[in-house]
């Protein structure tokens, strides 16, 4: 008897640790899944200042002031580390259009295509027609090469 009460009360045990666990794991995953922006200095702690940054390895790392600029120029892997282990998901560098995603050549700002919320700059008219056929690709392929595209730009309808 005392034999099936003590394995009663390891396997009940085992369950309750292995609960916990999960439980615990969850909530790690639920925490990861949430971007965590940026909002202090890596290096002094202050409340970040949006216009003062570096940009390494495809990612941009906030400062509060311009003398923590050189420390992290010095050794920019060593605070990328720093935030992101914290949770931190750092900003990535914005990369402007300046190439036709359908000829290559550089682009007009006067010419483009707007879709989905995305304005496509091309290089000249001919190749208007190849991205209003598939706005989606070309906004794709854009994307894939790391640039940010710029929104269309809303024209003002009413009086203020």
């Amino acid at each position: 008897m005392n034999r099936r009460a003590l394995l009663y009360t390891a396997l009940a045990v085992l369950l309750l640790t292995a609960a916990a666990f999960a439980a615990k794991r969850a909530l790690a995953d639920d925490e990861k899944a949430e971007p965590k922006p940026q909002t202090t200095c890596p290096v002094m702690g202050g409340k970040i200042n949006k216009e003062l940054f570096v940009d390494h390895d495809s990612k941009r790392i906030y400062l509060c002031c311009p003398g923590c600029e050189a420390a992290v120029k010095k050794d920019p892997a060593k605070y990328i580390a720093k935030l992101e282990d914290d949770g931190i998901t750092l900003d990535k560098p914005i990369k402007p259009q300046t190439t036709c995603p359908v000829m290559g050549g550089k682009i007009n700002k006067e010419l483009f295509v707007d879709h989905g919320g995305k304005r496509i700059y091309l290089c000249c008219p001919g190749c208007e027609a190849a991205v209003k056929k598939d706005p989606a690709k070309y906004i794709a392929k854009l994307e894939d090469d790391g640039i940010t595209l710029d929104k269309p730009i809303k024209p003002q309808t009413t009086c203020p």
